[in-house]
């Protein structure tokens, strides 16, 4: 099932998972360039996507997925668990590759390695969810559900952050979903201001671009 079919709330996961995979591509891109100079690059960007995957994991687990098992009961309980070990599982690889890539000098063969761990990890419970958990939103939630779901994360992870990140490389049919209802002032705010804010940091991870030498 496409992104053109599905309920808003399953749009919206599909739409974190895919800017989850696309960090985890630009986070190997740039470690394969491999000299040292990429690291504050590396580390300002894997900052960012620390940061999204936490609240976003934060907001399933207090808030989204016990909601579905409250209104799916105990059908759903071996899923959900399994959801709630994966997202240990995750935290532990996060922390993992966060503190190889602190520590990195020259050699990003540890940090490497970390990075292919968590994207194991991170694979496996992204696929989980789209196959066996995903599919029951439609059952679980409402739309007003949903809109109370964006409310509650837009608390910690305000949109200035939250949506030039998603929207980055995002289909345009996403793009659409995410911007239509917005305001003008505001749509002008991500366009101007937030957008080539987090492009830059896109930029700085690039190995393709180079970087200013330091005088």
């Amino acid at each position: 099932m496409t992104t053109t079919t599905v309920h808003p709330g399953w749009r919206v996961q599909l739409a974190v998972h895919r800017a989850v995979r696309r960090d985890l591509h630009r986070l190997s891109a740039a470690l394969e360039s491999g000299d040292g100079t990429r690291t504050p690059a590396i580390i300002d960007y894997w900052t960012v996507t620390h940061h999204q995957l936490h609240e976003h994991h934060v907001l399933e687990d207090t808030v989204v997925w016990p909601l579905m098992r409250e209104r799916l009961g105990s059908a759903v309980d071996s899923l959900l668990d399994r959801n709630a070990q994966e997202h240990q599982d995750m935290s532990a690889a996060m922390d993992q590759f966060g503190a190889a890539v602190a520590s990195m000098t020259t050699d990003p063969a540890v940090a490497r390695a970390a990075l292919e761990h968590l994207g194991q990890v991170v694979e496996t419970h992204l696929a989980h969810e789209e196959a066996d958990v995903l599919p029951l939103i439609p059952d679980a939630f409402t739309m007003e559900d949903v809109a109370f779901f964006s409310a509650e994360a837009a608390m910690t992870n305000p949109p200035p952050e939250f949506l030039p990140w998603l929207l980055d490389d995002a289909p345009e049919v996403d793009v659409a979903f995410f911007t239509g209802p917005m305001p003008p002032p505001v749509l002008e705010e991500l366009r101007s201001s937030w957008t080539p804010r987090w492009q830059m940091k896109v930029d700085a991870l690039d190995p393709s671009t180079t970087i200013p030498s330091q005088r």
